[in-house]
This record gives structure tokens, C-alpha cells and sequence, in this order.
């Protein structure tokens, strides 16, 4: 029982540590591809933002097991979410592409809403009428609709938490396009969801195995040897 908690503290401390530091390459190589300038992202000089990793974490803890369900269209619920989803998606993303810069939620609701309405009804009824009675799983629909909520929640409150207490701005979204007070926005939010979707779905199965090989020592270990400079890291910047 005691190896058992400790293997399932060192798997998750490595999952942390392992998408903290794909977080940050996802990061600096967005700021290289968009701004042509290499930043050091975060609050820490190593190469880690513990955000993805927490991020994770969190969305495994709530979606491991709903992913591993099957989720069909013949339930009406899962009919009607799934085909919301779908068609806010692409509606959104086509105004983002053809039409002026909107900054606002509200005034892009204000401008679109009525239409994303419309829309969704005829959507709705349509996938109703033909779609019902097929067996057609949308688990990854959901999943992509569940990730996008929780990790634009995440994304707020990091921001939030981060300007309170140490009065950083380390991102700014003013510019940018359906932005919610400057801390999250529809390009993020919707590039985390891709993005966790692909982790959860791709990466995260490979990363299980690989874990599940290693033994308890070698987890420790390796653990450890990451533990360290990070505390350090933490450390000096508190100070």
C-alpha cells in the first residue's frame, strides 16, 4: 500500500514535470514564430511553466475516466452539446478570419449572437432529425468542449493569481480577439483545447507506459534529480 501511494505521487510529479516543460516550449516557440524573439516564459529561470503541468493534472483528475466511457449521439444531451460545440467552433473561428478585429465578448455577442443562435437551433434540429438514432460516439467532442472550459477557468485564475500577489502581467490580451478582461481569449482557449486533446489522447498514453516501466527506484531518482533545481529556482524567486 505505501509503495502504491508513493508510485502514484513520483507518476504524477513526473506528469507535472513533463508537461510543465512541453508548456514551456509551446510558449517560447510561439513567441519565436509570432514575434521573432526568444522569452523566457514564466516566473522561474528554468525551463518549466508549472501552470501546464498543474493543468494537467487537473484535467486528468476530472477526464481520465469520462474519456475511457462512450458518449453517443443517441443520448439527446450528448446530441445537443456535441452539435453546439461543432457549430460554435466554426462560426466563431470563421468570424475571427473574415471580419475585423473583435476584442469584446459582449460585443461579439452584441454583433453575432442572434445569428451563433439561429445557427445552433437549425444545427440542432438538423443533427436531431438525421443523426439521432446513429450510434455515433462523441466522447472526444465533449472532451475537446470540457478541456476548453477548464483550462481557459485555469488560465483566468493563473492570471488573476499571479497580477494579485506579485503584480505581474505576464500576459496581455487587451488586443487580442474575444478577450475576457485582458486574461484569457478565444486564440488561447481554443489552442489549449486542441492541444489538450491531443495530449490526453496521443501523448499522455505513451507517457503511462513509460511510466508504468520504470521502476520505483528509478522514478525516485530521476524525481529527485529534477526536484532539486527546482526548489532552488523556486526559492530565488520568492526571495
Amino acid at each position: 500500500m505505501k509503495n502504491k501511494i508513493i508510485n502514484f505521487v513520483l507518476d504524477n510529479y513526473l506528469i507535472f514535470c513533463i508537461y510543465s516543460f512541453i508548456g514551456w516550449i509551446y510558449e517560447v516557440n510561439w513567441f519565436l514564430i509570432v514575434r521573432h524573439k526568444f522569452v523566457n516564459r514564466g516566473v522561474l529561470f528554468g525551463p518549466i511553466l508549472p501552470v501546464y503541468g498543474f493543468g494537467i493534472l487537473i484535467l486528468l483528475l476530472l477526464l481520465k475516466k469520462f474519456m475511457k466511457q462512450k458518449h453517443y449521439l443517441t443520448n439527446k444531451f450528448y446530441l445537443i452539446i456535441s452539435t453546439s460545440t461543432l457549430v460554435t467552433f466554426i462560426f466563431t473561428t470563421i468570424v475571427e478570419y473574415t471580419t475585423p478585429k473583435i476584442y469584446l465578448v459582449s460585443d461579439y455577442l452584441n454583433t453575432y449572437g442572434v445569428r451563433l443562435i439561429l445557427l445552433n437551433i437549425i444545427a440542432i434540429i438538423l443533427a436531431y432529425a438525421f443523426l439521432n438514432n446513429k450510434k455515433i460516439d462523441t466522447t472526444i467532442i465533449l472532451t475537446f468542449l470540457s478541456i476548453w472550459i477548464i483550462t481557459t477557468l485555469i488560465e483566468y485564475s493563473a492570471h488573476y493569481l499571479t497580477y494579485t500577489y506579485s503584480h505581474q502581467m505576464l500576459w496581455d490580451y487587451s488586443k487580442d480577439f474575444l478577450n475576457i478582461n485582458s486574461r484569457v481569449n478565444w486564440d488561447a482557449s481554443r489552442n489549449f483545447a486542441i492541444g489538450g486533446t491531443i495530449l490526453l489522447y496521443l501523448v499522455q498514453p505513451l507517457i503511462d507506459k513509460l511510466l508504468s516501466k520504470l521502476e520505483l527506484k528509478n522514478k525516485a531518482i530521476i524525481a529527485l534529480i529534477i526536484f532539486i533545481p527546482m526548489i532552488i529556482d523556486v526559492i530565488i524567486n520568492v526571495l
